[in-house]
C-alpha cells in the first residue's frame, strides 16, 4: 500500500494555466467595455445635433405640408376647376407622350409567335398610374395564342395578361381573334 504524503508548508498546485486563462480573459473584458464605452460618448455627444437636424426636417415636412394643402383648396375650388381638369389632362398626356411606341412594338415583336398577329393596341393608364396595353390578337391557332401568352408571363416588361374575349374564325375573318390587356412596364 502506498500512501502519498506532503510534508511542504505550501503544497504545488497547477494554478499558472488558470490564472493566465483569468487574465487573458479580463484583459479582452475591459478592451471590450471601454470601446463600447468610447462608442457611446461618441454617440451621446453627436446626438443634440441628430435631434436639432430631426426636427429642422420635421419643420420643414410641416410647411412643405401646409403649402400643399393650401394649394390644393385653391385648385379645388370652383372657378379653378377648368384648370385642375386641364393639369390632370395634361400631365396624363405627358405620362402617355413619354411611351415610346417604338419601344413597345419592338418589345412585342420579340414576343410575338410567327402565327400570331397584332390587330389593335390601346394603351391605357390604370388608376396606379401603370400603363395597361389593351390589344386585339389573331392566331392562326389556338396554341399559337397560348403560345403568346405564354410568352407575356414570362416576360420581364409584361404581367398579368388578362383573356377578355375571344372568337372563333369566320369566313371574313380567318383568324382567331382575342382581346387581352396586360400592364406594361416600360424602362424609360
Amino acid at each position: 500500500m502506498r500512501v502519498q504524503l506532503n510534508l511542504a508548508a505550501r503544497p504545488f498546485r497547477r494554478d499558472r494555466l488558470f490564472y493566465i486563462s483569468v487574465i487573458v480573459l479580463g484583459t479582452g473584458l475591459l478592451a471590450a467595455a471601454a470601446l463600447l464605452v468610447t462608442a457611446f460618448t461618441g454617440t451621446y455627444r453627436r446626438s443634440p445635433e441628430l435631434a436639432q437636424k430631426t426636427a429642422e426636417y420635421r419643420r420643414q415636412l410641416e410647411a412643405l405640408a401646409r403649402r400643399q394643402t393650401t394649394a390644393e383648396t385653391v385648385l379645388r375650388q370652383p372657378e379653378n376647376a377648368a384648370v385642375l381638369e386641364r393639369s390632370i389632362f395634361l400631365n396624363e398626356l405627358l405620362f402617355r407622350k413619354g411611351i415610346s411606341w417604338t419601344r413597345t412594338f419592338a418589345d412585342l415583336e420579340e414576343l410575338l409567335p410567327p402565327r400570331v398577329r397584332l390587330i389593335a393596341i390601346r394603351p391605357q393608364l390604370n388608376p396606379d398610374h401603370e400603363v395597361s396595353l389593351d390589344m386585339d390578337v389573331g392566331a392562326e391557332t389556338r396554341e399559337a395564342f397560348i403560345e403568346l401568352l405564354r410568352g407575356l408571363e414570362g416576360s420581364e416588361l409584361f404581367r398579368s395578361p388578362v383573356l377578355h374575349a375571344d372568337s372563333p374564325p369566320t369566313e371574313n375573318q380567318p383568324l382567331f381573334r382575342f382581346r387581352l390587356s396586360v400592364v406594361y412596364d416600360q424602362k424609360l
